[in-house]
């Protein structure tokens, strides 16, 4: 109880945070319309790494490295970069609405698996029972008896997927840096090399069309940026410092509900009734793994 009362100002920010997260999705699909996946993925970490400057500064965290957490920041920036793409390219290709169902459901899942591997251990029976409830609700969610091979790579939920596993690469990766570098400097240096590694894939496009956009553009690229980037990550991030990244991961089941509700406001999206089982089974499924003994915020 004194710990929960402890952490209450922290639940607070990860709710409103998801909330930005679930938002997040609405926002990509307007962007899409705009330019690349490519040329959003570096303007993104771009505007989100020097963002931290200043915030560094006040703060008088020491952005030093070394070779552990520059490992761990290395691995952080392939991670969220690989998340990046296609997370806009997803929603470009997709619906934002079933994106913002898969990827917070499907998250939990991947980062528990990558979880018990780097532990080495076997899931207890329970944990099992999660994980299957799991896989078949994200077969429900996806609408796997529909798949053809042609359409690995022109189907939204392929992309999902792939952000699905990045983010659970992130989440374990963040969770391990914890004794390494202040959350505020992981972020910094992590959405900065992100910036580097994806600027060579942008290139191609004109990176500079973005200034001449609409007032609606900007709107959705600076809450994408330091709505759901800036602010939601690092507050992602310094709960899976303090809360590990089993119990932060969680919280994501917010984002599905605020995906949808913005998404068929802003969008006039609809879901299947096999997406909304499937996120349902998907939220049970991590409900009963999380109701174990956690492992992630010792991994």
């Amino acid at each position: 109880m004194k710990q929960s009362q402890t952490h209450f100002g922290l639940y607070l920010l990860l709710i409103l945070a998801m909330v930005m997260w679930g938002l997040s999705w609405t926002n990509a699909k307007i962007l899409g319309a705009y330019t690349s996946a490519s040329v959003l993925t570096f303007w993104r970490f771009a505007f989100s790494g020097l963002s931290f400057i200043p915030i560094l500064i006040f703060t008088k965290q020491s952005p030093k490295l070394n070779l552990k957490s520059s490992v761990l920041v290395m691995g952080g920036a392939i991670s969220i970069t690989l998340y990046n793409f296609a997370y806009f390219y997803g929603t470009h290709i997709g619906t934002a609405a079933v994106g913002g169902v898969v990827v917070p459901t499907m998250n939990p899942l991947f980062t528990f698996i990558l979880a018990i591997l780097v532990a080495r251990r076997m899931p207890l029976q329970k944990e099992t029972i999660g994980l299957l409830l799991g896989f078949v609700g994200g077969a429900l969610i996806l609408q796997v008896w529909t798949f053809s091979f042609d359409e690995l790579t022109t189907s939204g939920n392929t992309y999902f997927v792939i952000c699905s596993l990045s983010w659970g690469f992130l989440t374990v990766i963040t969770a391990k840096a914890k004794d390494d570098i202040p959350t505020l400097a992981y972020s910094f240096w992590t959405f900065s090399l992100a910036a580097i590694l994806s600027y060579p894939f942008a290139a191609d496009y004109n990176i500079s069309s973005i200034f001449s956009y609409d007032w609606i553009f900007w709107l959705n690229f600076l809450l994408v940026t330091f709505g759901s980037m800036v602010f939601g990550t690092t507050v992602y991030f310094y709960g899976t410092v303090i809360l590990g990244s089993e119990r932060a991961s969680a919280f994501i089941f917010t984002v599905p509900l605020s995906a949808v509700i913005f998404s068929m406001i802003f969008l006039k999206e609809t879901l299947e009734v096999s997406t909304v089982a499937g996120g349902v089974l998907a939220m049970v499924a991590v409900y009963i793994i999380n109701r174990t003994k956690g492992i992630l915020s010792t991994a």
